[in-house]
């Protein structure tokens, strides 16, 4: 049984699946049923034991919605982490300037200056090395012309940054 708006909603899935793809399945909602749709998602998530892949651009709803969160830029992963993880320890550029970028109701954490300067690259012609080197403010030459591989920092937290890997041969890594 799942309950939305106070009423009991029995909710069947015929062909018992385990996993479901949920593609911005909130993202044209209302707040006010936009909270409604999430917690009957999790009551039946909770009911049928499914996994979902919930893909999403709004920070809140993947926190609310992840235990385990994958962060993606021009089609490639950038970071793979549990999702207190990547919200209290982001180790990749990109995810550190999404997450300065999410709305605050504090008046202590307003953003000063943009958290990413410049126009994203094309996503059909991506440009090599890291392809978030060109709006990366740690960007070196190594950057620009060495893809890092998704390397494992600890805890199951994985990011695909030069920064991240202390053998990367990353010029800050040196001064550090």
């Amino acid at each position: 049984m799942a309950s939305a708006s106070g009423s009991t909603l029995r909710v069947g899935l015929p062909l018992n699946p385990r996993l479901l793809i949920l593609d911005e399945a909130v993202s044209a909602l209302d707040k006010s049923v936009e909270a409604q749709v999430l917690n009957l998602l999790l009551d039946i998530k909770d009911e049928f034991g499914l996994t979902y892949i919930f893909i999403s651009h709004d920070l809140n709803v993947v926190r609310f919605m992840s235990d385990r969160v994958m962060v993606m830029y021009l089609g490639k992963v950038a970071e793979i982490a549990p999702s207190e993880m990547i919200f209290n320890g982001p180790r990749h550029p990109y995810t550190q300037a999404l997450l300065a970028s999410m709305p605050s109701m504090d008046p202590d954490r307003r953003t000063e200056e943009a958290p990413i300067s410049g126009d994203p690259p094309n996503p059909i012609n991506p440009p090599p090395g890291c392809r978030f080197h060109t709006r990366c403010k740690f960007v070196t030459a190594l950057c620009a012309h060495a893809e890092p591989p998704l390397h494992d920092v600890g805890g199951g937290h994985f990011a695909a940054c030069h920064l991240a890997n202390p053998e990367s041969g990353h010029p800050r890594l040196a001064a550090a």
